[in-house]
C-alpha cells in the first residue's frame, strides 16, 4: 500500500499521498500554518519540488490557506472542482452556513468575525484540472464530488482509503462525525449514504483521526434529524 503522510497541524490535516513519481498534496492549512508544513516536510525528508499535484477538497481558509504559496513554490498542478474557482478567487469563506450544535454558536460567530480564520490569499484557478476527468486514474486514484459541507465537496479514493475533507469530522467540537459548518444538511446526509455504499473502508477526514466507515453508517439517521443553527442572523 502506498505511503500517506499527514503533515498538518493538531487542528487541520494535510495529507501527502505517494505517486509513482512524486506526491499528491490534499489540502493546505490556514495561511499561518505554512511554516509548520515546511518543517514537517523537512522532517520527513520530502522535497517540495516533488509535489506534482495539489487537490483541494473545498474552499475554506483552513484548507486553502497557503494554497497559492505552495502552488507558486512547487509549480504543482491544482486539482479542484469548477465550483471552487469563484470561491478561490474571492479569498473569503462562505458564511451562509449552519452550525451543527447550538452550544458552538458563540465560538463560531467569533471565528466568523475574525479575518485571521476566514480569509486566505486569493487563487486564480482558471487553469485548474477538473478532477472528474480523472487525471490520476493511472495512479489508481479516483475523484468524485459530493456535497453538504459546501456546495460541492471533492473526495478521492486511494486503495481502501476515502479522503473526504470536511464531509465528516472526528476532531475537536465534532458531534457524531458532523462537520461544524453545514451548507445543506439534506445533501450532507445523502453524501454520507453514498460514502457508506462505496468501496473503501477507512475515512480520512480534514479534522481528527481516520475512522472506519461503518461508524459513519451508524450516525446517518441522527444526522438527518439534527437541528441546525444559522451561523449569521
Amino acid at each position: 500500500m502506498r505511503a500517506v503522510w499527514n503533515l498538518g497541524t493538531h487542528f487541520t490535516n494535510t495529507y501527502l499521498i505517494e505517486l509513482a513519481e512524486g506526491w499528491l498534496l490534499v489540502d493546505t492549512g490556514y495561511p499561518f500554518d505554512y511554516r509548520h508544513f515546511l518543517r514537517a516536510a523537512k522532517r520527513k525528508g520530502i522535497e517540495l519540488s516533488s509535489i506534482r499535484y495539489v487537490a483541494l477538497t473545498h474552499v475554506h481558509a483552513d484548507h486553502a490557506g497557503y494554497l497559492k504559496r505552495i502552488l507558486s513554490y512547487t509549480g504543482a498542478s491544482l486539482i479542484c472542482l469548477p465550483a471552487a474557482r469563484g470561491r478561490l478567487a474571492s479569498g473569503v469563506n462562505e458564511k451562509n452556513v449552519y452550525v451543527s450544535r447550538r452550544i458552538l454558536l458563540p465560538i463560531n460567530r467569533l471565528s466568523a468575525a475574525t479575518p485571521r480564520f476566514q480569509t486566505f490569499e486569493p487563487v486564480d484557478a482558471a487553469g485548474a484540472i477538473d478532477p472528474l476527468t480523472q487525471p490520476l486514474a493511472g495512479e489508481g486514484i479516483t475523484f468524485f464530488a459530493l456535497g453538504g459541507h459546501t456546495d460541492q465537496d471533492l473526495c478521492l479514493r486511494v486503495d481502501d482509503r476515502l479522503f473526504v475533507g470536511d464531509l465528516c469530522m472526528n476532531g475537536a467540537g465534532a458531534t457524531g462525525y458532523s462537520p461544524l459548518w453545514i451548507e445543506d444538511n439534506d445533501a450532507l446526509v445523502e453524501s454520507w449514504r453514498r460514502l457508506v455504499r462505496m468501496e473503501g473502508e477507512t475515512l480520512y477526514v480534514g479534522h481528527g483521526k481516520p475512522f472506519p466507515k461503518g461508524k459513519l453508517a451508524a450516525r446517518i439517521e441522527k444526522q438527518a434529524k439534527r437541528k441546525l443553527c444559522k451561523l449569521c442572523r
